[in-house]
């Protein structure tokens, strides 16, 4: 192929039925069986080799809280429950005055780089009446602590609207944070933006890379949990606009990584029945995580590239 040829895009596919890696969580006090769902979620590996999920269980009898789940194996079925790993901190500037005086943490996402685990996070409401992305930090995957900005909160930056659902990919040497958010107003149309950085820690202006579209729609939260994938050359965001039943991502392809559409199809490529996802590869292996079924828990499929 001509290296000025551009790449066909590849078309992604679940390979099989999903199977479940957490059951419903059990939180004592704090919990309302039936009621909890668990949503927006991470997988890592910590330093010593274990495989660890980080969920939002929301529904609680105090809110959303990040739980978590261990495991030996990626493709084990149930791993082991590990309880609740974070709750927001007003002292950190998290959740303040939120929705009915409720807790509310959300959408973990870890990384690992420049020798460090980085744990990003949605913050929810902060004193500016928009939301934030919060960041935590670990050295072995394990014991996570918060950063603290100048003003001594754990946010690396706010808004647009309901910042929320972040994840981190590095391009070409510079960090990409895709996040979903809106313009300020009410039932404003839900929209993916960008973030770049060299450090984690500081971050650019928001760029709009996708909303809009027949596929996804214009509503407030038609542009959720975005997860972008680097490969040959090309750029697939998905994106979700139905959790459950019945669920839809819809995966967009680009040859830039801050342009998947905005207000049109024109780089829409297909509709996946899994929510929030999550991919990951693991030597040849791809796989991919739907949270559609709500309060029975996470699953995991194989995903192919047709």
């Amino acid at each position: 192929m001509n290296s000025n040829t551009p790449a066909r895009p590849a078309l992604p596919r679940l390979a099989g039925e999903p199977w479940y890696i957490t059951a419903p969580v059990e939180l004592g006090d704090l919990g309302r069986p039936g009621e909890q769902q668990t949503v927006d979620h991470t997988i890592f590996q910590s330093r010593d080799g274990a495989w660890h999920l980080w969920a939002c269980v929301r529904g609680t009898g105090v809110g959303r809280v990040l739980c978590a789940w261990e495991s030996d194996a990626l493709e084990r079925v149930r791993w082991e429950p590990r309880g609740i790993v974070m709750r927001a901190e007003e002292r950190y500037g998290e959740s303040i005055n939120d929705w009915q005086g409720q807790e509310w943490i959300q959408a973990p996402h870890v990384i690992q780089t420049q020798g460090r685990y980085w744990a990003f996070y949605g913050g929810h409401n902060t004193e500016l009446g928009q939301c934030q992305i919060c960041l935590a930090t670990s050295l072995d995957g394990r014991r996570f602590m918060r950063y603290r900005n100048p003003q001594g909160y754990s946010r690396v930056f706010i808004g647009p609207g309901e910042a929320r659902d972040p994840m981190v990919i590095e391009i070409g040497g510079l960090y990409h944070c895709y996040y979903s958010g809106h313009d300020l107003g009410r039932y404003a149309t839900g929209k993916v933006y960008v973030r770049t950085s060299t450090d984690l820690y500081h971050w650019s202006a928001p760029r709009e890379v996708s909303w809009g579209g027949r596929s996804s729609g214009n509503g407030p939260w038609s542009a959720e949990c975005p997860f972008v994938v680097e490969r040959d050359g090309l750029f697939y965001l998905f994106r979700t606009s139905e959790y459950a039943p019945i669920a839809r991502t819809h995966v967009y392809c680009s040859d830039s990584p801050y342009d998947f559409g905005c207000g049109h199809d024109d780089k829409w490529l297909t509709t996946l029945r899994v929510s929030a996802p999550e991919v990951l590869q693991l030597g040849d292996a791809w796989y991919i995580t739907s949270v559609e079924d709500l309060t029975g828990g996470v699953q995991l499929a194989r995903l192919e590239w047709l």
